[in-house]
Protein backbone atom coordinates (compact mmCIF):
# COMPACT_ATOMS: atom_id res chain seq x y z
CA UNK A 1 0.00 0.00 0.00
CA UNK A 2 1.36 3.63 -1.32
CA UNK A 3 0.69 6.15 1.45
CA UNK A 4 -1.33 9.09 1.42
CA UNK A 5 0.36 12.53 1.13
CA UNK A 6 0.25 14.54 4.13
CA UNK A 7 -1.84 17.64 2.83
CA UNK A 8 -5.27 17.34 1.63
CA UNK A 9 -5.39 17.88 -2.25
CA UNK A 10 -7.71 20.11 -4.28
CA UNK A 11 -9.15 17.21 -6.21
CA UNK A 12 -9.13 13.36 -5.77
CA UNK A 13 -9.54 11.02 -8.45
CA UNK A 14 -10.68 7.43 -7.82
CA UNK A 15 -10.31 4.67 -9.58
CA UNK A 16 -11.64 1.40 -8.92
CA UNK A 17 -10.19 -1.67 -10.59
CA UNK A 18 -10.16 -5.40 -11.38
CA UNK A 19 -8.10 -6.75 -13.91
CA UNK A 20 -7.18 -3.35 -15.85
CA UNK A 21 -3.24 -4.17 -16.42
CA UNK A 22 -3.92 -3.75 -19.86
CA UNK A 23 -5.81 -0.17 -19.36
CA UNK A 24 -5.08 1.42 -16.38
CA UNK A 25 -1.82 2.87 -17.85
CA UNK A 26 -4.11 5.19 -20.39
CA UNK A 27 -5.61 6.41 -17.58
CA UNK A 28 -2.94 7.47 -15.26
CA UNK A 29 -1.40 9.53 -17.95
CA UNK A 30 -4.59 11.09 -18.55
CA UNK A 31 -4.61 11.92 -15.45
CA UNK A 32 -0.95 12.80 -14.75
CA UNK A 33 -0.86 15.11 -17.60
CA UNK A 34 -3.39 17.28 -16.67
CA UNK A 35 -2.12 20.97 -16.55
CA UNK A 36 -3.22 21.33 -12.69
CA UNK A 37 -0.94 19.69 -10.42
CA UNK A 38 -2.84 20.14 -7.08
CA UNK A 39 -5.24 16.27 -6.74
CA UNK A 40 -4.15 12.72 -5.62
CA UNK A 41 -4.95 9.64 -7.37
CA UNK A 42 -6.52 6.87 -5.32
CA UNK A 43 -6.50 3.26 -7.37
CA UNK A 44 -8.86 0.75 -5.08
CA UNK A 45 -8.00 -2.51 -6.46
CA UNK A 46 -10.70 -5.29 -6.20
CA UNK A 47 -8.61 -8.88 -5.96
CA UNK A 48 -7.21 -8.29 -9.34
CA UNK A 49 -5.63 -11.54 -10.44
CA UNK A 50 -3.53 -9.74 -13.35
CA UNK A 51 -0.57 -7.05 -12.79
CA UNK A 52 -2.69 -4.22 -12.41
CA UNK A 53 -1.34 -3.79 -8.83
CA UNK A 54 2.20 -3.90 -10.24
CA UNK A 55 1.48 -1.30 -12.81
CA UNK A 56 -0.03 1.30 -10.17
CA UNK A 57 3.04 0.30 -7.76
CA UNK A 58 5.25 0.94 -10.88
CA UNK A 59 2.96 4.54 -10.75
CA UNK A 60 3.11 5.44 -7.50
CA UNK A 61 6.77 4.58 -7.34
CA UNK A 62 7.50 7.80 -9.81
CA UNK A 63 4.89 10.02 -8.46
CA UNK A 64 3.93 10.43 -4.40
CA UNK A 65 -0.17 11.14 -5.89
CA UNK A 66 -1.10 7.76 -7.02
CA UNK A 67 -1.63 5.56 -3.62
CA UNK A 68 -2.40 1.78 -3.95
CA UNK A 69 -5.78 0.42 -1.54
CA UNK A 70 -6.07 -3.45 -2.15
CA UNK A 71 -9.17 -6.02 -1.58
CA UNK A 72 -7.47 -9.55 -0.88
CA UNK A 73 -11.37 -10.96 -1.90
CA UNK A 74 -13.46 -9.84 -4.58
CA UNK A 75 -15.77 -7.07 -3.16
CA UNK A 76 -18.12 -6.40 -6.45
CA UNK A 77 -17.92 -2.90 -8.61
CA UNK A 78 -20.70 -1.31 -6.28
CA UNK A 79 -18.52 -2.14 -2.49
CA UNK A 80 -15.18 -0.89 -4.42
CA UNK A 81 -16.76 2.69 -6.24
CA UNK A 82 -17.56 3.28 -2.27
CA UNK A 83 -14.92 2.32 -0.63
CA UNK A 84 -12.37 4.58 -3.09
CA UNK A 85 -14.71 7.41 -2.64
CA UNK A 86 -14.63 7.20 1.09
CA UNK A 87 -10.71 7.27 0.93
CA UNK A 88 -10.70 10.91 -0.58
CA UNK A 89 -9.80 13.52 0.55
CA UNK A 90 -10.47 16.50 -2.02
CA UNK A 91 -12.79 19.14 -2.13
CA UNK A 92 -14.13 17.83 -5.35
CA UNK A 93 -14.07 14.14 -6.28
CA UNK A 94 -14.22 12.18 -9.43
CA UNK A 95 -14.39 8.90 -10.74
CA UNK A 96 -12.75 7.56 -13.19
CA UNK A 97 -12.74 3.56 -15.19
CA UNK A 98 -9.39 2.26 -15.58
CA UNK A 99 -10.35 2.14 -19.01
CA UNK A 100 -11.35 6.06 -19.40
CA UNK A 101 -9.20 9.08 -20.17
CA UNK A 102 -9.50 12.76 -19.93
CA UNK A 103 -8.29 15.79 -21.66
CA UNK A 104 -5.03 18.25 -20.33
CA UNK A 105 -7.23 20.73 -18.91
CA UNK A 106 -9.99 18.56 -17.43
CA UNK A 107 -9.76 19.45 -13.84
CA UNK A 108 -8.66 23.10 -14.55
CA UNK A 109 -11.62 23.36 -16.45
CA UNK A 110 -13.93 21.80 -14.54
CA UNK A 111 -12.25 23.72 -10.98
CA UNK A 112 -12.90 27.00 -12.85
CA UNK A 113 -16.75 26.14 -13.25
CA UNK A 114 -17.45 25.36 -9.90
CA UNK A 115 -15.08 28.82 -8.95
CA UNK A 116 -17.65 30.72 -11.00
CA UNK A 117 -20.96 28.66 -9.61
CA UNK A 118 -20.16 28.02 -6.03
CA UNK A 119 -23.76 26.29 -5.59
CA UNK A 120 -22.95 23.92 -8.11
CA UNK A 121 -22.37 20.30 -7.24
CA UNK A 122 -21.46 18.56 -9.91
CA UNK A 123 -19.34 19.48 -13.37
CA UNK A 124 -19.97 17.84 -16.40
CA UNK A 125 -18.61 17.70 -19.58
CA UNK A 126 -19.11 16.61 -23.08
CA UNK A 127 -17.71 13.28 -23.89
CA UNK A 128 -17.33 10.08 -26.34
CA UNK A 129 -17.97 6.83 -26.15
CA UNK A 130 -15.07 4.47 -28.03
CA UNK A 131 -17.44 2.04 -29.10
CA UNK A 132 -14.27 -0.65 -31.13
CA UNK A 133 -10.61 0.50 -30.71
CA UNK A 134 -10.51 3.80 -32.44
CA UNK A 135 -14.28 4.47 -33.15
CA UNK A 136 -16.49 6.58 -31.24
CA UNK A 137 -19.99 7.94 -30.29
CA UNK A 138 -20.25 11.63 -30.07
CA UNK A 139 -23.03 13.75 -29.03
CA UNK A 140 -22.63 17.09 -28.08
CA UNK A 141 -26.40 18.70 -26.79
CA UNK A 142 -27.16 21.74 -26.61
CA UNK A 143 -30.35 21.50 -24.64
CA UNK A 144 -31.19 22.79 -21.14
CA UNK A 145 -29.73 20.41 -19.02
CA UNK A 146 -29.55 20.31 -14.69
CA UNK A 147 -28.77 24.59 -14.20
CA UNK A 148 -31.87 25.40 -12.96
CA UNK A 149 -32.54 26.18 -8.73
CA UNK A 150 -36.13 24.21 -9.51
CA UNK A 151 -34.90 20.54 -8.12
CA UNK A 152 -38.21 19.34 -9.93
CA UNK A 153 -36.74 20.80 -12.72
CA UNK A 154 -33.53 19.16 -12.32
CA UNK A 155 -35.14 15.61 -11.81
CA UNK A 156 -37.51 16.13 -14.82
CA UNK A 157 -34.38 17.01 -17.04
CA UNK A 158 -32.23 14.16 -15.76
CA UNK A 159 -34.89 11.57 -15.98
CA UNK A 160 -35.30 12.51 -19.58
CA UNK A 161 -31.67 12.77 -19.99
CA UNK A 162 -31.17 9.05 -18.96
CA UNK A 163 -33.50 7.80 -21.02
CA UNK A 164 -32.08 9.35 -24.12
CA UNK A 165 -29.08 7.20 -23.43
CA UNK A 166 -25.63 6.56 -22.48
CA UNK A 167 -24.11 9.19 -25.36
CA UNK A 168 -26.23 11.72 -24.16
CA UNK A 169 -24.95 13.04 -20.46
CA UNK A 170 -23.14 11.48 -18.07
CA UNK A 171 -23.81 12.21 -14.28
CA UNK A 172 -21.98 10.16 -12.61
CA UNK A 173 -18.08 10.59 -14.33
CA UNK A 174 -18.26 14.07 -12.94
CA UNK A 175 -16.38 16.00 -10.91
CA UNK A 176 -18.65 16.22 -7.97
CA UNK A 177 -18.35 18.11 -4.45
CA UNK A 178 -16.98 15.03 -2.27
CA UNK A 179 -19.12 16.57 0.90
CA UNK A 180 -22.10 16.21 -1.11
CA UNK A 181 -21.40 13.13 -2.58
CA UNK A 182 -20.92 11.19 0.75
CA UNK A 183 -24.38 12.84 1.89
CA UNK A 184 -26.13 10.70 -0.13
CA UNK A 185 -25.02 7.37 0.84
CA UNK A 186 -23.26 6.50 -2.19
CA UNK A 187 -24.15 3.53 -4.64
CA UNK A 188 -26.82 1.37 -3.35
CA UNK A 189 -26.78 -2.13 -3.93
CA UNK A 190 -29.32 -2.10 -6.87
CA UNK A 191 -29.36 -2.91 -11.33
CA UNK A 192 -29.48 0.95 -11.71
CA UNK A 193 -27.24 2.17 -9.25
CA UNK A 194 -25.87 4.58 -11.73
CA UNK A 195 -29.31 5.56 -12.03
CA UNK A 196 -30.83 6.53 -8.58
CA UNK A 197 -27.33 8.47 -8.14
CA UNK A 198 -27.50 10.51 -10.52
CA UNK A 199 -30.99 10.89 -9.14
CA UNK A 200 -30.21 12.28 -5.56
CA UNK A 201 -27.68 14.28 -7.01
CA UNK A 202 -30.40 16.17 -9.74
CA UNK A 203 -32.56 16.86 -6.29
CA UNK A 204 -29.14 17.94 -4.17
CA UNK A 205 -28.53 20.87 -6.01
CA UNK A 206 -27.62 21.93 -9.50
CA UNK A 207 -24.91 21.05 -11.83
CA UNK A 208 -22.63 22.98 -14.17
CA UNK A 209 -21.60 21.83 -17.73
CA UNK A 210 -18.01 22.68 -19.22
CA UNK A 211 -18.81 22.80 -23.08
CA UNK A 212 -15.64 21.21 -24.25
CA UNK A 213 -15.39 17.37 -24.88
CA UNK A 214 -12.91 16.60 -22.07
CA UNK A 215 -13.46 12.79 -21.72
CA UNK A 216 -13.67 10.05 -23.51
CA UNK A 217 -14.95 6.71 -21.65
CA UNK A 218 -14.63 3.06 -23.51
CA UNK A 219 -18.08 1.49 -23.97
CA UNK A 220 -17.82 -1.36 -26.55
CA UNK A 221 -20.64 -2.38 -28.30
CA UNK A 222 -21.79 -5.44 -26.06
CA UNK A 223 -21.44 -3.36 -23.10
CA UNK A 224 -25.10 -3.90 -21.85
CA UNK A 225 -24.61 -7.53 -22.78
CA UNK A 226 -22.69 -9.01 -19.99
CA UNK A 227 -24.64 -11.92 -18.78
CA UNK A 228 -23.11 -12.40 -15.51
CA UNK A 229 -23.42 -8.33 -14.27
CA UNK A 230 -24.90 -8.95 -11.19
CA UNK A 231 -22.11 -11.07 -9.95
CA UNK A 232 -19.58 -8.26 -10.39
CA UNK A 233 -22.00 -5.29 -9.15
CA UNK A 234 -22.17 -7.25 -6.05
CA UNK A 235 -20.85 -11.27 -5.68
CA UNK A 236 -22.85 -11.38 -2.14
CA UNK A 237 -26.01 -9.87 -2.56
CA UNK A 238 -26.41 -11.04 -6.87
CA UNK A 239 -29.86 -12.12 -6.58
CA UNK A 240 -31.27 -8.81 -5.46
CA UNK A 241 -29.89 -7.23 -8.45
CA UNK A 242 -33.12 -7.98 -10.62
CA UNK A 243 -34.42 -5.32 -12.42
CA UNK A 244 -38.13 -4.10 -13.47
CA UNK A 245 -39.74 -1.31 -14.28
CA UNK A 246 -41.85 -1.73 -10.52
CA UNK A 247 -38.37 -2.14 -9.12
CA UNK A 248 -37.29 0.57 -10.18
CA UNK A 249 -40.36 2.93 -9.73
CA UNK A 250 -40.33 1.90 -5.89
CA UNK A 251 -36.64 2.79 -5.75
CA UNK A 252 -36.80 5.85 -7.64
CA UNK A 253 -39.91 6.90 -5.35
CA UNK A 254 -37.63 6.47 -2.34
CA UNK A 255 -34.78 8.49 -3.44
CA UNK A 256 -37.42 11.36 -3.68
CA UNK A 257 -38.68 10.38 -0.25
CA UNK A 258 -35.40 11.02 1.33
CA UNK A 259 -34.98 14.16 -0.46
CA UNK A 260 -35.27 17.83 1.27
CA UNK A 261 -38.55 18.85 -1.13
CA UNK A 262 -41.69 20.27 -0.15
CA UNK A 263 -44.64 17.72 -0.22
CA UNK A 264 -46.14 19.46 -3.73
CA UNK A 265 -42.64 19.23 -5.35
CA UNK A 266 -42.87 15.66 -3.93
CA UNK A 267 -46.21 15.14 -5.50
CA UNK A 268 -44.72 15.99 -8.76
CA UNK A 269 -41.60 14.05 -9.08
CA UNK A 270 -44.07 11.53 -7.78
CA UNK A 271 -45.25 11.83 -11.38
CA UNK A 272 -42.09 12.04 -13.16
CA UNK A 273 -41.27 8.97 -12.03
CA UNK A 274 -43.95 7.30 -12.82
CA UNK A 275 -43.74 8.98 -16.57
CA UNK A 276 -40.11 8.21 -16.62
CA UNK A 277 -41.09 4.67 -15.85
CA UNK A 278 -43.70 3.84 -18.40
CA UNK A 279 -41.55 4.92 -21.06
CA UNK A 280 -39.15 2.34 -20.44
CA UNK A 281 -41.04 -0.65 -20.20
CA UNK A 282 -41.29 -1.43 -23.82
CA UNK A 283 -37.82 -1.38 -23.94
CA UNK A 284 -37.33 -3.18 -20.56
CA UNK A 285 -39.81 -5.78 -21.63
CA UNK A 286 -37.37 -6.19 -24.69
CA UNK A 287 -33.69 -6.36 -22.46
CA UNK A 288 -35.76 -9.37 -20.76
CA UNK A 289 -36.77 -11.37 -24.16
CA UNK A 290 -33.09 -10.59 -25.40
CA UNK A 291 -30.85 -11.44 -22.14
CA UNK A 292 -33.33 -14.66 -22.04
CA UNK A 293 -32.92 -16.01 -25.73
CA UNK A 294 -29.01 -15.19 -25.07
CA UNK A 295 -28.50 -16.98 -21.78
CA UNK A 296 -31.28 -19.36 -21.48
CA UNK A 297 -31.66 -20.39 -25.32
CA UNK A 298 -27.97 -19.51 -26.16
CA UNK A 299 -29.06 -17.69 -29.47
CA UNK A 300 -26.49 -15.24 -29.32
CA UNK A 301 -24.94 -13.26 -33.07
CA UNK A 302 -21.77 -15.30 -32.79
CA UNK A 303 -23.99 -18.28 -32.76
CA UNK A 304 -25.08 -17.67 -36.04
CA UNK A 305 -22.25 -15.59 -37.52
CA UNK A 306 -23.92 -12.52 -37.38
CA UNK A 307 -22.10 -9.19 -37.96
Amino acid sequence: MAPLAQQAPLVTFGIPVRNEADSIARCLDSILGQNFEDFEVIVSDNASTDATPEVVLDYAARDSRISLFRFDENQGIIENFNHVARLARGEYFRWMGADDWIEPTYVSDCVTAFERSPSAIVATTYFDLERRRGEYDYTEYQGEMLESDDPVRRLDRMLWLIHEGPSVYEPIYSMMRRRVLLKTGLLRVHRKNDWLLATQLSLAGTFVHVPKRLFHRWWPVDQDRTSNLAEKLHPVRHRELTISARNLFHSLLLVIEQADLSASDRRICRRHVAFFCARLLPKMVLGHLNRFRRERLGLTRERFRLS
